[in-house]
């Protein structure tokens, strides 16, 4: 019994030769346009605007004032307020039950006086807290756009050679058997 032949084809895709021309043109170009990218010339990615730059300062400055107590997060007169009405309010009760200076009494209004203290110090912290997450957002507001930066240059090369790929020539070979 004798065996069966085989067939094989080959075809190429790609780039027409006549071209060539605009495709050397094009890549000249974009070779220009990649080394722009990699000296610093010509940016990929883009800076932050003066508006995000402007809320990054603010944000921050919010966030230090949050952290330290100052500036519309400074609460230490409505804090004195409070504990003088809060002390004032117990001296009260206990003049009008006739315990006003016993040791009871005493205790009772120092109890009142700090548990007042501590609600109004446990928002301190509270806040001190959301300052300091605000502060690290913002931080991470300048990494992310400074590691974009640091990207750019890898992006620049890959985008050159995946434009060089893009054209290359492709050869396909097929392949077939009989018995």
């Amino acid at each position: 019994m004798g065996g069966g032949g085989g067939n094989t084809s080959t075809s190429t895709s790609g780039i027409n030769p006549k071209d060539f021309p605009e495709l050397m043109e094009m890549l000249d170009l974009s070779a220009q346009r990649t080394r722009g990218q990699l000296s610093g010339d010509r940016k990929i990615v883009a800076d932050p605007t003066k508006e995000q730059l402007r809320s990054a300062d603010y944000k921050t400055r919010l966030a230090e004032d949050k952290i330290h107590g100052r500036g519309m997060y400074d609460d230490r007169a409505l804090k004195q307020k409070a504990l003088e009405n809060v002390y004032g309010a117990a001296s009260g009760q206990a003049s009008a039950g006739n315990a006003y200076g016993s040791a009871r009494s005493l205790a009772a209004q120092n109890k009142a006086v700090a548990d007042a203290a501590d609600k109004w110090d446990i928002n301190r912290r509270q806040v001190a807290t959301e300052g300091i997450k605000d502060l690290g957002d913002v931080g991470t507001f300048f990494q992310e756009a400074h590691q974009k930066g640091l990207d750019s240059q890898g992006m620049a090369l890959d985008q050159f050679f995946n434009r060089l790929n893009a054209g290359a020539p492709k050869t396909t070979t097929t392949t077939g058997g009989g018995k």
